[in-house]
């Protein structure tokens, strides 16, 4: 019997119907409702249905989820080829399959071998950009794209995009002019690297299917605005001698200043007087100048216009008009510019498109925004496109999509092309059962700068339904409510915020069901704890309960307790961090609420990846708690990178003093800061470098040995070799990284080997070219958490989808929400969102303004979809807090949310301790954990042995096999020498030949055949010569005595290989005759000379022949061995009796030191 916890678990009803194989399925899965377990129910009971595995289509979102779930398919079905028929059938009957039907035990065992010879030897589980790639590799001439191309990856994308426009801009001519301009004022609205995403953003825009599109004139895009032509200055003065602004309200501006009497209004009045003065043009210059006249810095009226006693009321109508006049001029004349820089930037991002895509299509590559778009048009055109869905008809005859949600519009468009056919009953095979099936969850579409959204996750509903219809036979829809994730605690919560209106805040429009706990879960305990946030900066400084502040912290140099101001000048991912770490620390310790904790049961989730995420892990470390470091981050930002990098930098260029500073304090040297500063101290304009050869008496031997291999290498060493040597070598870097940093550096010390490979395939490998490389990568490292062990976990919320933790603490929920800087697209006439880059309030009008709106809008509703997700991680805690930097704080934060929520449910403050002051608790009784007798100690610093920190002594290297035709040939008599041996080593070549290949010839033919291969073979030799070989060869063959030898049953060139004595004997033997009580071995000697007797063969032939002989008594040792040497030349075949091969024997064993090595 199997253990009873790895039999399938049960469906629900729902999970039964959305698992139905013959329907169409649409099925709506909130968190920690088993949509993972529905899936790959529906591809076990497809195929036990009869389905074929290559006719079953998975696709999913993410890598690590298409191998989580082939990974569960095919672990069930190896199981299932060994289990008992009673546990099978608790299996089958868990998947709502008929286990009593005749034959389905056989057909389950089956399906393992069944998925293994398929091909490909697996279940299609792709995501959608592995599934295109492999569509047009299938399909390349017909998709246009060159065959065996290769996808890039991300960080080649970018290193390639920087190279095009280097090259755009290098160009001389005028265009090259016009695009550095450009590209300037990109780099100064945005910065260089922001500035580049955004023209990558155009690469994509203004690239349909590998083919660039020429962008929008400015022309163009000012009419779409419904903005004036022509140059904007221009325009306003033409406004205001229309008549924008009435001279009258300036005059009446101006007598109102000249009546106040003081110093602001005479000022004021003066602009008025130099208005009338100006012309169009420069009263347009004015607009600005005569607008402040009105506002403050802030915008509003100043109160000398407003107040009851302001000195100028009485023109306050006139200012009004003024103002509301030049905002318009001033509004306008900004949106032109904007219009103009906007479509000035297009048409650079045009002009890369069009280098990019001639940049991949030379190189054979394509990205991964590529595979979507080139396939998506593929599947979209006549002709190829039919004959390409044709062939995909014919093969796939079901469609499984995985998160749905996360799935954008031109994904969408690929998987209806794909299963078009499904639904029109047309398709290549119309006898077959054919499904579509989809599972996702709009509360969770949180993907929205990859282009998902909500809104294209109900299209496809309601396209896919409507086509269902039509073809009689509907969409079932299957909505999936039961949660076999979260206690009963952490459910109240989060269906108490979707009720008080978290439903409209995500922008979805309708209301949700409630989430009921699975049943073995509504018993279960569980908490929702808000620690009120931690007061930083001002606020800090503005508490008067000083409690929380001067609290005992401890760090690996000592204890100390840190006062009020040192507090309040920490930056707030500090203070947060060393809170959480401190409070993670004492529950592994000593448990929480009566319930051990492990590493494993904590996932601390950021909104964004920032410094806090990387601190909280630091100090986790530094208290010796198991911590995975951050899920996803530069390959740069690693410590461990930059100290193997200052190390190859010296290399390059010892005389940068800072790099080699750095080098000496990394791990690598170990120098403290004291030592550098004794060396560095007062060596006036002397390099650090030299300053260390000046005094390298002074100077650890060590150290000096060490930066002297460093520049050896410089010069002679790939960047790999380089590498590795640091690590491994004599400088034992990789210990000593280990030892400081942790062993999470291995995890970027492996991904900048990997690189420093990579580049050495691509690039002419050199340590300069190397550093360049990567300073201009973008290259991330992206850990799978979910198998890193009993370990505490630290990620961002979109990298905890899909993991789930008995602990989960939202470490920042009170930060400000709203981005700083918000990158839109704009939709106008045939195109659809082309990028914007970030503006200023002041420049976001008309149209602009409310595609940024929406988009800020559609980041607000994401926003609230991302604390759905966050919160659903929790299985039976769930912890929420931040810090504070105000007394208020900002706007649609979580904290405040859940807040709200707790204290609607009746949770009052309570006190927190000194760490954190106040916490609100929303608590559920029930069973937990059992309390553990003892505390788990933090794991100690494991010691390692001395022998394994140095490599392992060589292996003393085993011999070689023992050839018998190599033994003694120093013994041979009559050596030729020159063009004579090497007659004859091809006449014994031929003549083996020969005796190979004619034997199973019929004797008519024989001769034949024989002279018809020479005269291929050895087209140099004369008739003669040839035929004499011939006669030779057939002498021995018709000779009756050797009939047996070369009869039915014998066999030519027959290698054997066997242990005599200890030694290994291999070889390859002439001919060999086995029958039931004897075998006979033969070699050929095709020598001039033949022996008359025993007596006269030459000794190194009976060591080889010997050595053959006790090979094959080895081999088959109840037989009898007989041996003979056949001589050609006579021919004359001389048996070698076992007394005269014993006498030989010994020679084998004295030769072993000789060939052994």
């Amino acid at each position: 019997m199997i253990d009873p916890d790895k039999l399938l678990k049960t469906l629900d009803g729902g999970q039964r119907a959305a698992a139905q194989p013959q329907d169409h399925v649409w099925l709506g899965a909130s968190a920690g409702t088993g949509k993972t377990q529905v899936l790959s129910a529906r591809v076990l009971r497809l195929m036990l249905a009869g389905v074929s595995p290559e006719a079953i289509l998975c696709i999913t979102f993410t890598k690590a989820g298409a191998a989580e779930m082939a990974h569960r398919i095919h672990e069930r079905l190896a199981m299932w080829v060994r289990m008992a028929d009673g546990d099978l059938r608790l299996d089958l009957a868990a998947l709502g399959a008929d286990w009593a039907e005749p034959g389905i035990l056989d057909r389950a065992r089956s399906l393992f071998a069944t998925v293994i010879d398929s091909p490909g030897g697996a279940v299609r589980v792709q995501t959608i950009h592995a599934f295109c790639q492999t569509l047009l590799a299938s399909f390349p001439l017909e998709a246009k794209i060159l065959p065996g191309f290769r996808a890039l990856e991300d960080s080649e994308a970018s290193a390639l995009q920087r190279e095009v426009l280097g090259q755009l801009l290098a160009r001389a001519d005028i265009d090259g002019e016009t695009m550095r301009t450009i590209a300037a004022m990109l780099s100064q609205r945005l910065g260089q690297d922001a500035a580049i995403a955004f023209l990558a953003r155009c690469a994509s825009s203004f690239t349909a299917a590998n083919t660039p599109r020429l962008a929008p004139r400015a022309a163009d895009l000012r009419a779409q605005l419904d903005l004036p032509q022509g140059d904007p200055l221009t325009w306003q003065a033409a406004a205001l001698g229309g008549g924008a602004i009435a001279d009258a309200d300036i005059a009446a501006v101006a007598a109102s200043g000249r009546g106040w009497g003081t110093k602001t209004g005479d000022g004021r009045a003066d602009i008025m007087d130099d208005w009338f003065r100006a012309d169009a043009h420069g009263r347009a210059a004015m607009l600005t100048a005569v607008r402040g006249c009105f506002l403050t810095g802030t915008g509003d009226m100043r109160a000398d216009y407003t107040k009851d006693k302001g000195g100028m009321r009485s023109c306050l109508a006139a200012a009004e008009r003024i103002v509301a006049a030049a905002d318009e001029l001033l509004a306008t004349a900004t949106a032109m510019a904007v219009a103009d820089d906007l479509a000035a930037a297009w048409d650079l991002g045009s002009r890369f498109a069009e280098a990019y895509a001639l940049a991949k299509r030379e190189r054979g590559l394509a990205d991964f925004d590529d595979l979507i778009s080139i396939a998506g048009h593929l599947l979209a055109q006549g002709d190829f496109g039919d004959w390409v869905r044709f062939k995909l008809d014919q093969r796939t005859d079901h469609i499984l999509v995985d998160e749905a949600q996360d799935t954008n519009a031109r994904q969408w468009a690929i998987v209806a092309s794909l299963a078009g056919e499904f639904f029109a009953g047309v398709g290549a095979k119309d006898d077959r059962v054919r499904t579509m099936f989809t599972v996702g969850d709009r509360k969770q579409a949180i993907f929205g700068f990859q282009g998902t959204e909500p809104a294209a996750f109900e299209a496809a509903r309601l396209s896919f339904a409507k086509r269902a219809g039509e073809g009689g036979k509907p969409f079932e829809d299957v909505d999936l409510d039961t949660n076999y994730r979260s206690s009963p605690a952490v459910l109240d919560v989060v269906d108490a915020w979707i009720a008080a209106g978290a439903t409209e805040l995500m922008g979805l429009g309708s209301d949700e069901p409630p989430h009921i706990p699975a049943e073995f879960n509504r018993d279960r305990a569980g908490r929702v704890e808000l620690w009120a946030p931690l007061p930083v900066g001002k606020a800090l400084d503005a508490d008067t309960e000083d409690e929380s502040v001067g609290e005992f912290e401890s760090d690996d140099e000592g204890s100390s307790l840190r006062d009020t101001s040192a507090a309040a000048s920490d930056p707030a991912s500090l203070r947060l961090s060393r809170a959480i770490a401190d409070e993670v620390r004492e529950w592994i310790e000593h448990g929480k609420d009566g319930r051990p904790v492990a590493p494993g049961d904590i996932l601390i989730l950021v909104r964004r990846r920032k410094d806090v995420a990387a601190r909280i892990v630091a100090r986790l470390q530094s208290l010796h708690v198991p911590v995975a470091g951050v899920d996803r981050f530069s390959l740069t930002q690693s410590l461990a990178v930059q100290d193997l990098l200052a190390a190859m930098r010296f290399a390059v260029q010892p005389l940068d003093d800072l790099n080699l500073a750095s080098l000496l304090v990394s791990p690598l040297f170990g120098w403290s800061q004291d030592e550098l500063f004794a060396f560095a101290h007062g060596r006036q304009k002397r390099a650090l470098w030299e300053q260390l050869r000046a005094h390298e008496e002074e100077v650890p031997p060590a150290t000096m040995a060490a930066l002297r291999s460093l520049l050896g290498m410089g010069d002679f060493t790939t960047s790999f070799r380089f590498l590795e040597r640091i690590l491994s070598g004599p400088l034992d870097g990789r210990r000593k990284l280990y030892h400081r940093l942790g062993r999470e550096a291995r995890d970027p010390i492996d991904e900048l080997l990997a690189q420093a490979l990579a580049f050495e395939r691509q690039e002419a490998p050199s340590l300069l070219g190397f550093l360049s490389h990567i300073a201009a990568s973008t290259a991330e490292i992206k850990r799978q958490s979910e198998a890193r062990g009993d370990v505490v976990r630290v990620m961002t919320v979109h990298g905890s989808k899909g993991l789930q933790a008995p602990i989960v603490i939202l470490a920042d929920a009170s930060d400000d929400p709203k981005p700083k800087r918000v990158s839109f697209g704009l939709s106008m006439g045939n195109w659809d969102k082309l990028p914007v880059f970030p503006l200023g309030k002041d420049e976001r009008h008309g149209a602009i303004a409310a595609a940024h709106d929406a988009k800020e809008a559609a980041e607000r509703e994401e926003h609230w979809r991302l604390l759905y997700v966050a919160m659903t991680r929790a299985e039976e805690l769930l912890v929420i807090t931040g810090t504070r930097k105000a007394d208020e704080l900002p706007e649609n934060n979580w904290h405040s949310a859940v807040d709200a929520v707790l204290a609607g449910m009746g949770a009052e403050w309570q006190d927190a301790g000194p760490r954190w002051g106040q916490k609100r608790v929303h608590a559920v009784a029930g069973k937990a954990r059992a309390a553990k007798d003892k505390v788990r100690p933090i794991a100690a610093p494991v010691v390692v042995p001395t022998w394994a920190r140095h490599a392992a002594p060589e292996e003393a290297r085993p011999p070689r096999p023992l050839a018998p035709s190599a033994l003694g040939d120093d013994d041979v008599a009559v050596v030729p020498q020159g063009a004579a041996r090497a007659a004859a080593v091809n006449r014994g070549l031929l003549l083996h030949a020969l005796f190979e290949r004619l034997p199973p010839v019929a004797p008519e033919r024989r001769r034949a055949a024989a002279l018809r291969w020479l005269g291929v073979q050895a087209a140099d030799l004369d008739e003669t010569a040839r035929a004499t070989m011939v006669d030779e060869v057939l002498a021995v063959l018709d000779d009756p005595a050797h009939a047996a030898l070369f009869g039915p049953g014998s066999l030519a060139e027959v290698p054997l290989s066997a242990v005599v004595d200890g030694a290994v004997v291999a070889g390859i033997v002439d001919r060999l005759l086995v029958t039931d009580d004897a075998v006979t071995v033969i070699d050929y000697k095709t020598g001039r000379h033949v022996p008359i007797s025993t007596a006269e063969v030459q000794p190194a032939y009976l060591r080889q022949m010997a050595a053959y002989r006790d090979a094959l008594a080895a081999i088959f040792p109840s037989r009898r061995i007989a041996a003979a040497l056949l001589y050609t030349a006579a021919p004359r075949l001389i048996d070698l009796n076992d007394a005269l091969l014993d006498a030989h024997k010994p020679g084998l064993l004295a030769t072993k030191a000789n060939l052994g090595g």
